[in-house]
């Protein structure tokens, strides 16, 4: 076996999402690597964003290694294959490039159905950026406004393009809406649209399954473990991990993307970066920090807190934005119930436990749409039961009493009877003593049948990864892109920079789509320019109203944005 000079291997994991063609590579002989030098990583003292409990819980292999089942050369290495990696590998296809993807799991492993996108030409300058003042001001004004920017550019173009693609592969999104446009006051328009996919995991396995057909190489159940580094700091490729194994070594010509998800599967980053919401389940597994490892051992920096948690409740759709009464896991009410939904996990956050596994209740009654000023009632059986996209029926019990209601839902009945009767008193007297909640946004619970939703919360995503440029180039802790690293997805940059992700409804899936696609494009050609481009008149009809046209054209068009 011949030793390497002029060359470190950077030790890193990926874990996210997969592909659709795996290359076997039983039966390749073990080869030993060219000459070349390690760098011991092995002993040397860890970046500052990192330590060593971080390993426990990650792929990442600290020794060297030196000897590969294979080796393949590649223009583009995307490591991971979900709502990032799959749109980079299928990128790379369409601009003609040769491209493999390393995948830690079996198969594609995606999340989410929605996304957006503002059609520019229907905006106003004014319009965009007022619109992403509104949203920083939910975060303390914490947001990067060039990755804020960079989706308003550029997912125009990549959102299409993915539902173009899944078109093509007969995927259709099952709903189209304008409705979260605005109109402000002073003229000034931003023209948004959103599209719903049934299910991302199912795009993108056909996505990944389209771009294996073109000619992508898909390693299934092949980690990334370590970066290949130049001494000059470049990037060349990436090493993957077999089933059996062995290890494959992929050279990248033009650039490695790191997609490889989030990391609330690894407890040691969590305690130290989330601790307040270590109370509440997980949503996702194998999601244990390995690319943000990787593109910390490559010379990057960990984005600083806050990390922008995405931790929703089970309910959604219209329910998310009534205040319906909330009880907690022991039938006590504990919040002004006119926090966001995306929020609700800081008012549960002081007294729950891991044990209480994030469940809540929200009540509510059965008087009809209208008949209290400011809290319209809810149609249960328009918005729950078959046909529903909102609510899976179980999750919705009623009673003809208050003890049946609790019964029904599982609350400790003489706490929760209790609870209701104090907030119908509050009613009666039109000011909230215990909460502050405006007596315009309360409705007392009077009339059967009585309904609650049994919620739950759950950690879905951690936003926050290593830092980026405006490019989705990795950067080291002088704000230097490292030559040929890209980060792409949830675990690139912090867009947010909250406590909670308060962002644009369909921007999570959006930018990750986006960044995945415009990474490849800028690796390739140094440039933002796809050689194929879609656009929003391609879809535009997709998104025409009951009404004839567009929200933003309406007189009825939103003055200020919904908060979920």
């Amino acid at each position: 076996m011949q030793t390497m000079d002029r060359r470190m291997f950077i030790k890193g994991g990926i874990g996210a999402a997969a592909g659709t063609a795996l290359l076997g590579m039983a039966g390749c002989a073990p080869s030993a690597t060219a000459s070349g030098k390690l760098a011991d990583t092995a002993n040397d003292e860890l970046p500052a964003d990192l330590k060593e409990s971080d390993f426990d819980f990650s792929i990442v292999e600290r020794e060297p290694i030196t000897e590969f089942a294979a080796e393949e050369t590649y223009d583009i290495v995307v490591v991971g294959a979900g709502c990032a990696g799959v749109p980079a590998v299928l990128t790379a296809v369409e601009e003609g490039a040769k491209v493999a993807c390393l995948q830690k799991e079996a198969v594609v492993s995606a999340n989410g159905n929605g996304c957006s996108f503002v059609a520019k030409e229907h905006s106003t300058p004014a319009g965009i950026k007022r619109w992403r003042s509104d949203w920083a001001r939910l975060n303390d004004w914490r947001i990067n406004n060039d990755l804020f920017d960079y989706y308003v550019e550029y997912a125009e173009e990549a959102v299409p393009w993915v539902i173009s693609q899944g078109r093509s592969v007969g995927i259709e999104p099952i709903e189209f809406l304008t409705d979260s446009s605005i109109r402000y006051d002073d003229g000034s328009v931003v023209a948004v649209c959103d599209a719903t996919q049934a299910s991302n995991q199912d795009l993108m396995t056909a996505l990944a399954q389209k771009a294996a057909d073109g000619g992508a190489t898909f390693y299934y159940e092949t980690p990334c473990v370590q970066l290949v580094q130049e001494e000059d700091g470049t990037i060349t490729g990436a090493i993957g991990k077999q089933k059996d194994g062995t290890y494959v070594k992929l050279t990248a010509t033009k650039g490695v993307v790191l997609a490889a998800g989030d990391y609330m599967n690894n407890e040691s980053m969590v305690d130290r970066n989330m601790r307040d919401a270590s109370m509440f389940p997980l949503c996702l597994i194998n999601h244990t920090g390995d690319g943000h490892i990787l593109g910390i051992l490559a010379g990057g920096r960990m984005a600083p807190l806050g990390h922008a948690r995405q931790i929703h409740t089970n309910y959604i759709g219209p329910f998310m934005f009534y205040p319906f009464l909330a009880l907690d896991v022991n039938g006590k009410r504990f919040c002004n119930e006119t926090v966001p939904m995306s929020s609700l996990n800081i008012s549960m956050s002081a007294t729950y436990k891991p044990e209480d596994r994030g469940i809540h209740y929200r009540i509510f009654d059965s008087k009809t749409e209208g008949a209290v000023e400011g809290i319209p009632g809810v149609p249960p059986v328009a918005l729950v039961g078959e046909g529903s996209a909102w609510m899976d029926p179980e999750t919705v019990v009623s009673g003809n009493t208050l003890e049946e209601l609790c019964e029904a839902a599982g609350i400790p009945v003489q706490e929760g009877v209790a609870s209701i009767e104090r907030y119908n008193e509050l009613c009666a007297k039109g000011t909230d003593d215990d909460f502050g909640v405006a007596g315009s946004d309360m409705a007392a619970i009077d009339t059967p049948p009585f309904f609650c939703i049994k919620g739950d919360v759950g950690i879905s995503g951690i936003n926050a990864g290593i830092m980026v440029d405006n490019r989705y180039r990795v950067t080291d802790g002088e704000g230097n892109p490292i030559p040929g690293l890209y980060a792409a997805g949830i675990q690139a940059g912090n867009p947010c920079g909250g406590i909670n992700w308060n962002m644009p409804g369909g921007f999570s899936n959006a930018h990750i789509f986006t960044a995945g696609r415009y990474t490849v494009i800028h690796a390739l050609t140094g440039d933002m320019t796809p050689s194929n481009p879609a656009s929003f008149d391609s879809i535009a009809d997709s998104f025409i109203g009951e009404d004839g046209g567009y929200a933003w054209d309406s007189p009825a068009c939103a003055t200020a944005i919904s908060v979920w």
